[in-house]
């Protein structure tokens, strides 16, 4: 027997073991061990189970194939693993047969090593399983697509390279006012007649793969009841399955409202523009009429002055009444100097022409011309850091930033408290500070300082028009210097006037944009 199951078992890779009915091992092939759980029980001799505990429990099985009553009995898929070599996986089947020299019933065990097929086995529902994640996953993300293309708010367009519509989502329909059965299959230029859009797109349908065409391309299209309505459109190309196959994809956004909007805010700006020239207009006339009888004023006191200067024939009384009208005809002309600069500000045209100035001398006859004008209730004081400087700025303005900052500083500072211009000259700017021990800005009005006619709310007792400091800020900023101020309130101000010291590009620019 042995030699003929070697002749029937080899080429299937086949071991063999026989026993009685008492499970002892009685004969075996040379590479049974190999199948067994535990080898080196598997001798002549040995219960069966001792090598292979599979058996342990279905003796009784085993007994009814030894008496016939079964054909056979088999183990499929049977596992050994070791720590050091691949997993073995094993066919075990059971069959009765007769010993040719005893004529005793035996049993005989055939193993076959399926790894291979085992293997193969696995890997195939492994693969099969994958496949099925994948499948899941490619329908769920096809699902998750459609819903994000459903609920999108703008208006999705897909087409061939010759512009045939293949899809397009809710918003679309709602856009256009065509249903899906209407628009599928229809060239764009159905709702698109622009050639501006599609031009583009079709000239560029023969190039290589492009991952965008268009941005942000306004058109005006039409809806199906002939409305017509502005929509932003972008366009990008999407690679087909089929090689060299293109589709486009339009977005688009509904920018009627916005372009609707757009216009009303032009003309508003247009009528905003007249409205400013004419009030610049109006300012401009109005301050040169009311400086006519103003100057007239001036020279009749002066020439009454002249008659009545004879200290007899001039009463104490009637030199204050002199000094009165002549301090009244000053105020109204600097507030009328000050209206017409605000109004030349605000219609773009205040002139703005630096040129060398040499600051230490400017500074300081300024400082004595506005002491003399202060009288004694306060005392002005010129701090000059700067050697010698000739600084490239617009004398003019400069005169309005200094005059409006030092007179602010005396109005608001009680009478004995000192004021004080500090000079400081760096490398590439010039500072002026702007001292005071006055009555201080609240911290909540900093923040407005500079708007016109706004005044901080422990001010409004005192005499003023709002103007002063937006024609500050306006000329700091024609000289493309800054402005800050450091304040508490009954503890003085500190105002820092920061200019470059040539600002010869700056009277470039600026007549550019005049």
């Amino acid at each position: 027997m042995n030699t003929l199951l070697k002749k029937l078992l080899g080429p299937r890779r086949m071991e063999y073991l026989t026993m009685n009915q008492d499970l002892i091992i009685l004969e075996t092939s040379a590479g049974v061990k190999r199948f067994a759980d535990r080898p080196d029980e598997v001798v002549i001799g040995n219960d069966v189970r001792a090598g292979f505990p599979e058996l342990i429990g279905v003796e009784h099985i085993l007994a009814e194939v030894l008496q016939g009553k079964q054909a056979g009995f088999e183990f499929k898929g049977i596992a050994r693993f070791s720590e050091r070599e691949s997993p073995l996986y094993i066919d075990l089947f059971v069959s009765e047969f007769q010993n040719d020299e005893t004529l005793e019933n035996q049993l005989v065990v055939f193993f076959e090593d399926v790894t291979e097929m085992m293997v193969l086995k696995q890997t195939l529902v492994q693969r099969a399983n994958e496949s099925s994640l994948l499948l899941s996953a490619l329908v769920s993300s096809k699902d998750y697509i459609d819903k994000i293309i459903k609920s999108m708010a703008d208006a999705l367009l897909v087409t061939t390279s010759s512009g045939q519509i293949k899809t397009i989502n809710q918003s679309t329909q709602e856009l256009f006012q065509y249903n899906e059965e209407e628009l599928i299959g229809q060239p764009i230029s159905l709702i698109i007649p622009e050639k501006k859009l599609l031009s583009p797109v079709l000239e560029q349908s023969d190039l290589p793969f492009q991952s965008e065409l268009l941005q942000n391309v306004e058109v005006d299209c039409y809806t199906k009841a002939g409305e017509k309505i502005s929509v932003a459109f972008s366009c990008s190309v999407i690679q087909t399955d089929i090689q060299g196959v293109q589709d486009f994809v339009y977005i688009g956004r509904d920018i009627t409202e916005r372009k609707r909007a757009e216009a009303e805010i032009r003309y508003a700006l247009e009528k905003e523009k007249d409205l400013n020239e004419m009030k610049s207009n109006f300012v401009s006339m109005a301050s040169h009429e009311f400086r006519t009888p103003l100057t007239i004023i001036l020279t009749s006191v002066e020439l009454l002055e002249d008659h009545y200067y004879s200290p007899k024939r001039c009463e104490k009384k009637t030199q204050q009444y002199f000094q009165m009208i002549h301090a009244a005809v000053k105020q109204m002309t600097n507030l009328l100097d000050d209206v017409l600069t605000i109004g030349k500000s605000e219609a773009g045209r205040l002139e703005f022409d630096p040129n060398f100035i040499d600051l230490g001398k400017f500074c300081g006859d300024l400082v004595e011309e506005m002491q003399l004008s202060a009288g004694k209730k306060h005392s002005l004081t010129f701090v000059n850091e700067c050697e010698s400087i000739n600084a490239c700025m617009d004398e003019k303005l400069l005169r309005h930033i200094l005059t409006n900052l030092l007179s602010n500083a005396l109005k608001f500072s009680p009478p004995g408290k000192p004021v004080l211009l500090h000079l400081i000259c760096k490398d590439k700017e010039v500072i002026f500070e702007v001292q005071d021990e006055g009555i201080g800005i609240p911290l909540e009005d900093q923040k407005r300082l500079f708007e016109l006619f706004h005044r901080a709310k422990n001010a409004r007792n005192i005499s003023g028009t709002g103007l002063g400091l937006a024609i500050v800020h306006k000329s700091v900023e024609l000289h493309g210097g800054k402005i800050m101020v450091a304040s508490e309130v009954g503890a003085g101000t500190t105002f820092r006037v920061m200019i470059p010291r040539n600002n010869s590009h700056f009277s470039n620019e600026y007549d550019q944009k005049s």
